[in-house]
């Protein structure tokens, strides 16, 4: 894979995703009163963030085009 804007664009997200995530469990952590069930559950959104947001549009858009006629 090689290494241009496209490719930085998913990392971007990546990162953005790692970084929310990470916040939400910091305030939850500090600022809820029992945060048990929230700390198990907060990392959970990491899998299902990628997917949606960076695995499934690379997909889109690594199609390849259909055949002109």
């Amino acid at each position: 894979m090689q290494i241009n804007r496209q490719n930085l664009k998913w990392l971007g997200r990546m990162m953005l995703i790692l970084l929310l995530v990470g916040v939400a469990e910091i305030l939850v952590v500090l600022f809820v009163p029992k945060p048990l069930p929230w700390v198990a559950l907060i990392p959970a959104l990491i899998p299902l963030l990628t997917t949606f947001l960076i695995i499934l549009p690379m997909a889109e858009a690594e199609k390849p085009a259909p055949p002109s006629v």
